[in-house]
């Protein structure tokens, strides 16, 4: 009986932990794509061109053919794993001990910066996180202009 629940316990945790990597082999493939067109454009074997805000890479190698493979089932596979719902709960004791006084609930704040071109639209949960994406929107704003200033200047 006892060798049956270690048996158990140890399968869920097995399978917590194969999902919870599952999660980042669609980052892992964007990551290997990234570098291989990086070593390609590095080798002449591609080039890289920006036509208006849209990456265009120009293979002439098999080293950037496979970087651009590898980015396209990164993507893949980091919608499929991502969409699929959140991580299923670590196995653990069952339930906390009667004495413990339940754990207060905290409500999650939320915010984001989306361009639009040069142009930031930022949203959030409330008025203190809009402000913060707010800063780092103009922040990245300011960056962005800057590269550009100094790819045409050097």
């Amino acid at each position: 009986m006892r060798r049956e629940g270690r048996t158990q316990r140890f399968s869920a945790r097995w399978k917590w932990r194969s999902v919870r990597l599952g999660r980042f082999l669609g980052p892992g493939f964007l990551l290997a794509g990234l570098v291989a067109l990086a070593v390609a454009v590095a080798r002449n074997e591609a080039s890289l061109a920006l036509v208006f805000v849209v990456p265009v890479v120009i293979a002439s190698g098999p080293l950037a053919v496979l970087g651009i493979l590898l980015i396209f089932v990164g993507f893949f596979l980091t919608f499929l794993s991502w969409s699929a719902g959140p991580l299923p709960p670590m196995p653990g004791p069952a339930e906390a001990p009667s004495g413990a006084p339940p754990e207060p609930t905290r409500s999650r704040r939320w915010g984001g910066v989306l361009f639009l071109g040069p142009i930031p639209l930022v949203f959030g949960s409330d008025p203190q996180v809009t402000r913060m994406m707010l800063v780092l929107g103009v922040i990245l704003f300011l960056a962005l202009l800057v590269l550009t200033i100094a790819l045409f200047l050097f």
